[in-house]
């Protein structure tokens, strides 16, 4: 489904700074894959070549078999809208619009009609527990609403992959654990694949697999069993293998 063949990213300046070097990875269809790596390891560059946000130094990248980095730029803005799903930290909503607005945005773009965008978007705040609160302001809602108001929004136009960066980073432990599960599910029901990049160990359980980065290189990668506990462990035993800041990883949450 995504695959990266020899990627590496050299940032030009007064000193060269090289992010990434020869990074091969596949992710198959429906699959759930976690990034890690101490700060500075090359995670979100990573992330922002897969979503065209920038381009690779060398390499390929191909989506389905065809590399995005090649369209031209009205293309490129069609694809990232029609392909791909997005999920930040900071949730990136648009505070002067409601919660309903928010999640139909993609849509708007694209031209839909208003009876098509209500009733995707009806269907989504349902499934996803939001449906009390679709014309309040963003601002009038929780963090963990605002981050399912944002994973409603990454959806609503069924991208074949999402995104997630530091999906958890701004939740509590509740909020984290209720936005993992919906990803999960979204994961498992829609076959949609799922590349997420986190700091949280308890949020990587989630996932099918874990890659570990670090100084732009891949360092490794763990599959999970049948006991999500057990995959946890094995995180943090990788992680404190890997060393680097006590700041690097959030506190580690059972």
């Amino acid at each position: 489904m995504l695959k990266l063949t020899k990627v590496s990213k050299i940032y030009e300046g007064k000193v060269a700074y090289r992010a990434l070097t020869d990074i091969n990875l596949e992710i198959d269809k429906g699959e759930f894959v976690a990034i890690m790596g101490p700060s500075g390891s090359g995670k979100t560059t990573l992330l922002n070549i897969i979503s065209t946000i920038d381009a690779p130094t060398t390499g390929e990248v191909e989506m389905e078999g065809k590399n995005p980095h090649k369209l031209k730029k009205n293309d490129l803005a069609k694809f990232r809208r029609n392909e791909l799903g997005f999920i930040f930290q900071d949730f990136n909503l648009l505070h002067t619009l409601t919660v309903e607005e928010n999640i139909v945005l993609p849509l708007t773009l694209d031209g839909a009609r208003v009876k098509e965008m209500k009733e995707k978007a009806n269907k989504l705040a349902n499934s996803l527990g939001i449906s009390g609160i679709m014309n309040k302001r963003t601002y009038e809602i929780s963090g963990g609403q605002a981050q399912r108001v944002a994973i409603a929004r990454a959806m609503i136009h069924e991208p074949k992959l999402l995104l997630a960066d530091e999906p958890t980073g701004n939740l509590d432990s509740k909020a984290s654990k209720d936005v993992m599960e919906m990803l999960v599910t979204i994961n498992q029901q829609e076959k949609t694949s799922l590349l997420m990049v986190t700091h949280d160990p308890q949020a990587a359980s989630y996932s099918d697999r874990v890659v570990f980065i670090r100084d732009g290189k891949l360092h490794s990668e763990i599959h999970r069993g049948d006991s999500r506990q057990a995959f946890f462990q094995k995180i943090i035993d990788m992680l404190s293998l890997m060393g680097g800041d006590g700041n690097d990883f959030s506190s580690i949450r059972v």
